[in-house]
C-alpha cells in the first residue's frame, strides 16, 4: 500500500494533470513519420516519394515508388541508408531514435507499388 501511495505521489508531482498520456513510442513514432518525412526527407525525395533532381553529377534521389528498390531492400537495408547515408545522401547518425526509423521505414514502404492481383 505504501509503494502504491509513493507512485501514486510521484506521478502527481512530477506529471501535472493531462501531461502524462502514456502512449506506446512506436505508435508515436509511425504517426510522427509523416511529418518527419516531409520536413526532411521529401526536401529530396519529393513529398510523393518519386524522388528528385540529381545535384550535381550524382544520381537522382530514390523514387520510392520503384518496385525492384522496394523488393531488393530490407527494412534493416533502409534504416542503415537513413542513418549512414548512401551516395549524395548524407547520414542523419543517430538523429532518429529507433521507433522513429522503424516508422520511417514504414513510410517508405508505403510508398511501394500495389502488386497486381493474381492471374486466375
Amino acid at each position: 500500500m505504501r509503494n502504491l501511495l509513493s507512485a501514486a505521489l510521484v506521478l502527481a508531482i512530477g506529471c501535472p494533470v493531462g501531461a502524462c498520456q502514456r502512449s506506446d513510442p512506436d505508435t508515436g513514432a509511425i504517426q510522427n513519420a509523416e511529418q518527419i518525412f516531409r520536413t526532411v526527407c521529401a526536401r529530396c525525395h519529393g513529398a510523393d516519394g518519386t524522388g528528385g533532381v540529381a545535384v550535381g553529377a550524382s544520381n537522382a534521389p530514390r523514387n520510392f515508388h520503384d518496385a525492384a528498390f522496394q523488393a531488393s531492400r530490407s527494412d534493416d537495408d533502409l534504416k542503415r541508408a537513413i542513418q549512414q547515408g548512401k551516395g549524395a545522401m548524407p547520414g542523419f547518425g543517430n538523429l532518429f531514435s529507433e521507433g522513429e526509423l522503424r516508422g520511417l521505414v514504414h513510410k517508405l514502404r508505403s510508398f511501394a507499388p500495389a502488386a497486381p492481383p493474381s492471374a486466375r
